[in-house]
């Protein structure tokens, strides 16, 4: 008595995982959550380098007022500015990441919702036929 190879390393009975019955729909569900995760970690990427840009165009600026300050008021007031600029800019990134991820959350809710009631409305259906 011959057995017969299995084709994968698990088999799975499609009566009892009928969500995972479509090979297309399973392939189109696996890949929304990543690919939803590799847009964010790109929008991050984006936006840290941006960001990173920006600040060291303003430290250049900075050693260049340095420099360019004739009394030890002007270079304190020269750093002064460059703190508070600073800060402000990190507080208004702070903002901008947390608005990524907003959107992220959104998404990915908006993913599973939509998973959920696909699964739901093909459980329904398999019950429902015979």
């Amino acid at each position: 008595m011959q057995k017969q190879a299995s084709k994968s390393g698990f088999d799975f009975p499609p009566a009892l995982f009928p969500a995972l019955s479509d090979s297309n729909k399973f392939a189109e569900s696996a890949l929304k959550m990543p690919t939803s995760i590799a847009k964010a970690m790109l929008r991050y990427q984006v936006e840290g380098l941006s960001f990173l840009q920006h600040r060291f165009q303003r430290d250049i600026k900075l050693m260049d007022d340095i420099v360019a300050a004739e009394k030890t008021n002007d270079t304190f007031d020269v750093i002064s500015d460059y703190c508070r600029d600073a800060a402000f800019d990190y507080a208004k990134e702070v903002g901008k990441t947390l608005t990524i991820n907003a959107k992220f959350a959104t998404d990915a809710a908006g993913i599973v919702r939509e998973e959920v009631k696909n699964s739901l409305n093909d459980t329904a259906a398999s019950t429902i036929a015979p």
